[in-house]
């Protein structure tokens, strides 16, 4: 073979070899079959990735034949333009355009979108990716790919919270919510006090008196959807703890104003919980991950599970996972603290009140879904656990290992999203989205009953003795069931029945309406496809994030109006009496230099005078001290959180406070703490 010959066929080979590797807008890369929820494989971390962040999906829930809008910033600390920017969404995946075509500073951040009206009910897989040429990024993947938005066949109008009484199973209590999605019920042991919490408002209910609230809170407005803030409320029903925008209060059950306000910095909670004895409570927050070659990074002040007692809003300890917290719970005196984790930790932990070093942090539980429940038992001596789709199952716990005592697999792999467990620890309550209903006995894995029913189940409770269970349906029914029997009752309701609660004395059930909480699988699985004869286009993103900050930046210690206290001068009243008396003494000076007799009338008006600015002197200091005490007590809860804040390096804006905001010039050069390169 001559020479000339074999460097042709060297060229051509190479030429070949470099054709096949070289990525392209259409590469065999995008044309994966891979279903749309399985796991994505990372790609390697090169210094000329570019950064993709604050991707999401607006609206986060809603109805279909609605438009919804993905979107992600595009960031190159080069100021590179994508060679492709696109979205997988649901094994497929598709160009994304500029929102502003006029926009090239890629530098600080440019905002690429996708639009999509849906005609059918179910999940909607998504990640980003994005080549500038050199490198690549990835955004909203910790294993599996981000699920948005939450699909509903109702635009959740007519939401409801009501009291049931269990033995004539009728409502004595109803209360008409309109557009105010329940994130959480809860009952005193007796069933007197019902404490609510909506996406607006906190509700305190004496369920003797239907017609209205005893009080009601209002915060800044959530998003409804994924996170649901949650509510609780001692045994005796005197204390109520709450989240509303990613903050925790506590309130006595006498008043709307709140014992003490901590502000969260930005995040979003799952749950709250608070001991029997109203002493301690703890709140579960979510926050951002980010996946790079080095593993899974989020900020120190996201992911918390953080621990209180009444006295303060100072917490006495908080926990930083590298997932969400999903649940939290509490044993009777505050003692043991349960808490479960989403995706990447994907864990059940307990922790002593004493320190935030976990007595349990447990091996991974599923292969990539969230942990959703974890509920102690009164004493501390147990725990069971509910994890998600895919690796569904039922888990039980002691306190004394790290490893389940026994695990339960959910049929057909259903999530074990709704569970309870009974205070003594002897009964556990779980239900699936596939319409399993079970009772567990702490001696076995095997269910003590079992049910199954038409509709998807997202939340339940079970008495204290384990003789039924409570379970909310998306059939806009609260059904129950009784142990040993084959069948089971409901009470209507007008939406999918989110929460419930029953009472420790097994007298009463209460339930509230609202859109499920992190749907990761779909329900009615058998809908049919819509035809949209009218697209809904929801508010402009822009104005309720504009909304939403102004609130948030605004967040009320209480629902009171200002008090402004009257200022008394008592440093004029000083004066005068100093005036007055330096008169008299002048007056008796000349008189005795002159030799004059005193005025006996000149000298009683002077004394008269100055006893009355003395008298006014003395009642100025008082009031005035009692006044300053008085503010002190209004403003201490803001003052000493801002502190706390101060202390733990957060802020609402700005580099430091876990979120990447481009719109405010923070790239991974200038603020690597929040804008940690994406996968």
């Amino acid at each position: 073979m001559s020479k000339t010959l074999r460097t042709f066929l060297s060229l051509l080979t190479l030429f070949i070899l470099i054709s096949f590797f070289t990525p392209n807008k259409l590469s065999a890369e995008y044309k994966s079959n891979t279903p749309s929820g399985q796991n994505i494989p990372k790609l390697p971390v090169t210094p000329d990735d570019p950064e993709l962040a604050n991707g999401h999906v607006y609206p986060n829930w809603g109805p279909i034949c609605q438009r919804y809008t993905y979107s992600v910033v595009y960031q190159d600390d080069k100021n590179r333009p994508p060679e492709y920017l696109k979205i997988y969404f649901n094994g497929q995946m598709y160009d994304m355009e500029k929102e502003n075509q006029d926009n090239n500073d890629y530098f600080k951040g440019v905002k690429y979108v996708y639009k999509y009206v849906p005609q059918k009910l179910g999940s909607n897989f998504y990640f980003f990716e994005a080549s500038n040429g050199l490198g690549k990024a990835r955004s909203n993947i910790i294993d599996s790919p981000d699920n948005g938005p939450v699909l509903f066949k109702s635009a959740f109008k007519n939401n409801e919270v009501a009291v049931i009484d269990t033995e004539k199973q009728t409502k004595i209590l109803s209360y008409d919510l309109k557009d105010e999605w329940v994130g959480g019920v809860a009952l005193s042991d007796d069933g007197k006090y019902l404490a609510v919490k909506t996406h607006k408002k906190i509700y305190l209910f004496d369920t003797s008196i239907p017609t209205q609230p005893l009080w009601v809170y209002e915060g800044p407005t959530e998003n409804p959807g994924d996170v649901k803030g949650g509510v609780d409320i001692s045994g005796d029903g005197s204390r109520i703890v709450a989240s509303i925008s990613g903050s925790a209060i506590l309130f006595d059950n006498k008043s709307n104003i709140p014992l003490w306000v901590y502000k969260g910095s930005g995040n979003q909670a799952y749950n709250v919980a608070i001991s029997r004895d109203g002493k301690y409570m703890a709140m579960g927050t979510a926050g951002s991950v980010t996946s790079t070659a080095a593993g899974y990074q989020s900020s120190g002040t996201t992911n918390l599970l953080i621990l209180w007692s009444d006295k303060s809003e100072t917490p006495l300890w908080q926990y930083h996972a590298e997932g969400n917290f999903h649940d939290v719970s509490l044993s009777d005196d505050g003692s043991y603290i349960t808490g479960a984790t989403g995706c990447p930790d994907r864990r059940f932990y307990l922790f002593s009140k004493e320190s935030n070093i976990p007595v349990i942090k447990s091996e991974m539980l599923t292969r990539d879904s969230p942990v959703h429940r974890a509920k102690v038992s009164g004493d501390g001596q147990y725990a069971a656990v509910g994890s998600e789709s895919n690796d569904g199952a039922v888990f039980l716990f002691s306190k004394n290992s790290d490893k389940p005592i026994w695990k339960f697999p959910m049929p057909e792999r259903s999530s074990a999203r709704a569970l309870n467990f009974t205070s003594d620890g002897n009964y556990i309550g779980a239900a699936t989205f596939a319409g399993d209903v079970f009772i567990f006995g702490r001696n076995s894995s095997s269910p003590i009953s079992h049910w199954n029913i038409n509709t998807s189940l997202g939340g339940i409770d079970i008495a204290q003795d384990g003789s039924f269970v409570a379970a909310g349906g998306t059939d806009n029914q609260l059904h129950i069931f009784t142990k040993g029997s084959n069948g089971s009752s409901s009470i209507a309701f007008n939406e999918y029945v989110e929460e419930v609660d029953i009472s420790a004395n097994g007298k009463y059930i209460a339930a509230g309406t609202g859109g499920s909480v992190y749907f990761f699988e779909a329900f009615d699985v058998g809908a049919k496809t819509a035809k949209c004869g009218e697209i809904i286009e929801p508010p402009s993103e822009n104005l309720v994030s504009n909304r939403q900050d102004a609130k948030v930046n605004n967040f009320p210690t209480n629902n009171t109006p200002t008090i402004r206290k009257t200022v008394w001068p008592g440093m004029l009243f000083g004066f005068g009496l100093l005036g007055s008396l330096i008169v008299l003494a002048v007056y008796v000076v000349i008189i005795k230099i002159k030799r004059l007799n005193l005025n006996k009338k000149v000298i009683a008006a002077t004394v008269i005078v100055s006893l009355l600015f003395l008298v006014l002197t003395i009642t100025s200091m008082v009031v005035n001290t009692k006044n300053k005490q008085e503010l002190i007590q209004e403003t201490d809860g803001t003052r000493n959180n801002k502190t706390l804040q101060k202390n733990e390096g957060t802020s609402e804006t700005g580099c430091g406070n876990g979120m990447c905001e481009p719109d405010f010039g923070e790239t991974k050069t200038n603020c690597s703490a929040d804008c940690s390169g994406a996968n």
